[in-house]
Parts: structure tokens; C-alpha cells; sequence
């Protein structure tokens, strides 16, 4: 009877389906389930025989027409992480943890979802990294392979909880990036905005009154009223080139040729390029720290590393140490071959090998490349924000010097 009742309160959602139904007919159509497992039941029970079946989106909700805003994000799930590692060190069995966690009100609209999906798959028998494998966007693979091999080293708590570090330190290290780079863009962008509509709209009527006197203009008057007449003529132009510039850089990004070649740019920039790469490094090491402490084989978890980095040239030179391992080279002598792993990386490494201490020292190297990045991104923004505000300040005075400069020559003349 309680099992009715937990079911009755999980919310329906909309499923399309194609199945074969009797005389081998293709029947497709929607229908209501708590879950895809759910909806193959149902399916089965009504005598038709499920080829595919996929959540449809409602055109009603705003949660499945916009999924952006309810997004589960990753701080949430390091939370829920360590949380249910503390409930089963305290002697809860898995379902009851999950469904306390679900009944707390911390967690969103999307992730209490989830979880209740994982609460009914639990009940049905299913182990845990399968009911995860059934939400790809929420637990991603590092996440799925880890807590399958604590369940099957009867470790779970452990790994649960170095998962939760393991998020909790790259959420930590992006927002620390992050944050260093976002008050010299805001400042720059104010600064191009408000340069624009003094040029647009403030400055036009006082250059055709400059005009109107006939006196000499200064030298910087007449560079601004040149500046403002080229704006004003190709104003349409310079918004048309933004409109359909940026939508082109974004699309042509998408292609692998041009992510390849941004991404080959953002290695190869003087300055901003080492701080990249010591970035990627450092969540190269963290990962396999982690999954190696976790029990994971080491040729499973270079499977998995190709894929948790989104710049497609350390994707090349991952996936070729992964097959040079399958191959039976090791690991540092693939790496070697690759121009993104330093000297120091790639000792680490080594001596990892040959000492048996691989994990411990790319936890080594994960802290001396993420304090490495941040310092780097530091020392890029101390100079940033100090040049953005010189360059407002210069732009702000020569505007001003521009303007009161011919009001003195007109005072001067009547």
C-alpha cells in the first residue's frame, strides 16, 4: 500500500513511443509513465513490444521548453553526494537515503525529478549506477563509472565522498577563473557602449556647432568630429558587420575545423595560453587522482579522460595516450609524445609508474597546476583591470579636452 501511495505522488510525464503491436503491426503514439522503464512497462502490459521510447516536451511546460533555467548544476549534485555518503555511514540503507534526500527542500525543481526517478528504479531492484545512467545530463560519465565500482567494491561511501571533493574543487577552480576575468570584460564593454553613443548621439549636435563658428578647431576636436562623422555614415554597416560576424564565429565554432582552430588559438595566445593549459592540465591530473583512488583500471579511466575536456586539442593528445596504453607503450612514454604535457607532468608521471604511486602524484600535480592557473590568471587580470581603466580614463579625457578646447576658441571670439 505504500508503495501505491509513492507511486501516486511521482509526477507523469509524457513519453513518445514506437512499438510493434499485435500482427507485428508499427504502433506510435504518447504516453504517461513516472519513467522510460515505466513506460515500457505499461507498454508490455498493453501486448506491444517497445522499439524506442523517449520523453516528449510539453509545449506547456516551461521547464522542458527551456531547460537551460533548470539545469542541475554540479555544486547540487556534490552536495547530494557527500549527503548520502554521511546518511549511509550513519547505517540508512540506499532507498531511504535517497528518498530523505528527495524530501528535503534544498534540492530544484529538475534534480528532485531525478531523484525520483532513481527512488522507483531503486525500488524496482535496478543498482544505483544504472538508475545514473539513466540521466546522462545530470550525472556524467567519471560520476556513473565511479559509483559502479564502489558498489561493486562495497566502497560507496568513499567514492561518493571523493566525488563530491572532486566537483567541489573544479567548481571551485572555475569560479575562481571566472571571476578574475569578469570585471575587465564588463569594464571594456562599458567603455565600447558608452564610446559608441557619444559618438552617435551626444556628439553630432555639438560638431555641427563647432562647424557653424568657422574658427580653427584644435587638432583633437577635429580627430573627434572625424571619429563621430565615420561612425555616423557606417553606423549601419558596423551594426550589420556585428550582426552577422558573431553568429558566424559562433556557428563556424561549432564545426570541429573551427573548434579545432580556436582552440589551437587559445593554447597558442602569449600570456592567456599557459594559464589555458595549465587549466586543462590540472583537471587532467584531478581526474585520474580521483578515479584511480576510486579503484578504476587505468586503461578504463583514459577512456573517460579523452571525454571530460571540451578543447579538441588536448581531446587529440588524450585519446592518443589512450591508445598508445591499449597498445602497451605505458603511460608516460605516450604522453612524451605529446607537445601539451611538460617536462614536469610527464616525470610525474614516470615516477608514478615505476613506484607504484601514480595516484598520489597526480594529486601532486593537480594542486601545483590549479594554484599554477589561478596565479597565472591573476597576475593576467592585475594587468588587465588597471590597463581597462587607463583606457577609459584616456578616452573619457580626450573627449572632454576635444570638446572644452574649441568652447574656449568661440568664448574667445565674440
Amino acid at each position: 500500500m505504500a508503495r501505491v501511495t509513492q507511486d501516486a505522488r511521482l509526477p507523469k510525464l509524457n513519453f513518445k513511443f514506437v512499438a510493434v503491436g499485435s500482427g507485428g503491426r508499427i504502433v506510435r503514439g504518447n504516453i504517461k509513465a513516472i519513467s522510460e522503464v515505466d513506460a515500457q512497462n505499461l507498454l508490455v502490459e498493453r501486448g506491444r513490444t517497445p522499439v524506442s521510447i523517449e520523453e516528449a516536451p510539453s509545449f506547456w511546460s516551461v521547464e522542458q521548453q527551456l531547460p537551460g533555467f533548470y539545469k542541475v548544476k554540479k555544486r547540487e549534485i556534490a552536495v547530494f553526494s557527500r549527503q548520502l555518503a554521511t546518511l549511509l555511514d550513519s547505517g540508512l540503507s540506499l532507498l531511504p537515503a535517497i528518498q530523505l534526500l528527495r524530501s528535503q527542500s534544498g534540492s530544484s525543481r529538475g534534480f528532485g525529478r531525478v531523484l525520483d526517478t532513481v527512488a522507483k528504479d531503486l525500488n524496482a531492484g535496478e543498482f544505483l549506477s544504472a538508475t545514473f545512467a539513466k540521466h546522462p545530463k545530470v550525472f556524467d560519465e567519471i560520476f556513473i563509472r565511479t559509483v559502479a565500482v564502489g558498489e561493486s567494491t562495497g566502497n560507496l561511501q568513499s567514492v561518493l565522498r571523493d566525488m563530491a571533493d572532486h566537483m567541489e574543487s573544479q567548481e571551485a577552480f572555475t569560479k575562481k577563473i571566472k571571476g578574475a576575468l569578469t570585471y575587465p570584460i564588463i569594464v571594456i564593454t562599458i567603455g565600447v557602449i558608452v564610446a559608441f553613443v557619444l559618438l552617435t548621439v551626444a556628439l553630432p549636435p555639438l560638431v555641427d556647432m563647432f562647424r557653424s563658428v568657422g574658427t580653427g578647431l584644435p587638432i583633437p576636436t577635429r580627430m573627434l568630429m572625424a571619429m563621430s562623422a565615420f561612425v555616423n555614415g557606417y553606423k549601419l554597416y558596423m551594426l550589420a558587420f556585428v550582426v552577422i560576424f558573431i553568429p558566424s564565429i559562433v556557428l563556424y565554432a561549432r564545426k570541429p575545423s573551427g573548434r579545432r582552430m580556436i582552440d589551437r588559438l587559445k593554447m597558442n595566445i602569449p600570456v592567456i595560453g599557459p594559464a589555458v593549459q595549465m587549466g586543462e592540465l590540472a583537471r587532467i591530473a584531478r581526474t585520474m587522482s580521483m578515479l584511480l583512488a576510486s579503484g578504476l583500471p587505468l586503461q578504463e579511466i583514459m577512456e573517460i579522460i579523452p571525454r571530460t575536456t571540451t578543447n579538441s586539442i588536448v581531446f587529440d593528445a588524450t585519446d592518443a595516450v589512450r591508445q598508445g596504453l591499449v597498445l602497451g607503450q605505458g603511460l608516460s612514454g605516450p604522453m612524451a609524445a605529446q607537445p601539451i604535457f611538460p617536462p614536469l607532468f610527464l616525470q610525474m608521471v614516470r615516477v608514478g609508474e615505476e613506484t607504484n604511486a601514480l595516484e598520489a602524484n597526480m594529486r601532486v600535480v593537480a594542486d601545483f597546476y590549479e594554484t599554477n592557473a589561478t596565479d597565472r590568471t591573476a597576475a593576467i587580470v592585475s594587468m588587465i583591470a588597471p590597463l581597462s581603466t587607463i583606457f577609459l580614463a584616456a578616452m573619457a579625457g580626450f573627449i572632454a579636452l576635444a570638446v572644452i578646447m574649441p568652447m574656449y576658441s568661440i568664448t574667445g571670439s565674440f
